[in-house]
């Protein structure tokens, strides 16, 4: 993953709003903000950085 996706994916996880509308998808903001993440690099930046950070914690031996 190059430098300016994880600035971008930063960037949406440090913002109060992208912050609540992944804690709280069911809710009129964060059906919005779903939305708004189809085109929204920073928001696709957040969760490939999810997925990647997911994966890492299932490929580590316990």
């Amino acid at each position: 993953m190059n430098r300016l996706t994880r600035t971008l994916g930063r960037v949406c996880n440090d913002c109060p709003l992208c912050r609540y509308a992944r804690e709280n998808p069911a809710t009129l903001v964060g059906k919005l903000m779903n939305w708004h993440g189809k085109w929204c690099p920073a928001w696709k930046a957040q969760k490939l950085i999810a997925r990647e950070q997911a994966r890492n914690a299932t490929d580590r031996p316990s």
